[in-house]
C-alpha cells in the first residue's frame, strides 16, 4: 500500500541536478539493496530514471520552479552583470558550482554573466559549452512551467540577455 503523503505525484514535473527537467510518469516497484522499493519513474527528453518515493530529502531532485521564480529569473537576466572577474579560474569555479546546482535563480545569474563575458572577450570552449548547457536547462524548466514552446522562450531569453548587455560599457 502506497503512502498518500508522498512528496510528488504522477504527472508532476521535477528537476534533477544531472538529468534536468522530467515528468513523473508512474510509480513502479524497483529492487534497491535487495529490497522491493516504490519508486517514481521520471521521463526526461533524454533519459528515464527512478528515485524512491520515500526519498523526500534527496538534494538532487526538486519540484520545478514557480511562475514567481520565473519572474525573478527574468529580472536577473535583465540586470547589469556583476563586476566581472578576469581570472578564468574564478569562472571555472562558478561554472562548476552551477553545474552541480539546479537553482534557477543562480543559473540565471551565471547565464547573464557568461553572456556578458562573451561580448567582452571570447569564451573558451568549456565556458561556451557551459553557457549553452545552462541556457538549455533554463529553457526546459521554463517551458515546463509556462507551457510555451522552447524556441519562443529562446528568443525571449536572448532579448533579456541583450537588455543586460546594453548596460555594460565595452572598452
Amino acid at each position: 500500500m502506497m503512502d498518500s503523503n508522498l512528496p510528488y505525484s504522477v504527472n508532476d514535473w521535477v528537476v534533477h541536478t544531472q538529468y534536468g527537467v522530467g515528468q513523473i510518469k508512474r510509480i513502479e516497484i524497483k529492487p534497491i539493496h535487495g529490497e522491493k522499493t516504490d519508486c517514481f519513474k521520471v521521463k526526461t527528453n533524454d533519459c528515464t530514471y527512478w528515485f524512491p518515493t520515500n526519498d523526500i530529502d534527496n538534494p538532487r531532485i526538486r519540484s520545478v520552479a514557480s511562475k514567481d521564480v520565473i519572474q525573478k529569473v527574468i529580472r536577473n537576466l535583465r540586470r547589469k552583470s556583476s563586476k566581472l572577474d578576469t581570472d578564468r579560474r574564478v569562472w571555472k569555479q562558478s561554472i562548476a558550482e552551477a553545474q552541480s546546482n539546479s537553482d534557477l535563480l543562480s543559473l540565471s545569474v551565471i547565464i547573464r554573466d557568461l553572456s556578458t563575458q562573451k561580448i567582452l572577450r571570447q569564451l573558451n570552449q568549456t565556458e561556451e559549452d557551459a553557457l549553452e548547457n545552462f541556457k538549455d536547462r533554463l529553457l526546459r524548466e521554463w517551458a515546463s512551467i509556462t507551457h510555451e514552446e522552447i524556441e519562443t522562450l529562446r528568443t525571449e531569453l536572448q532579448e533579456y540577455i541583450e537588455v543586460s548587455q546594453s548596460k555594460v560599457k565595452v572598452d
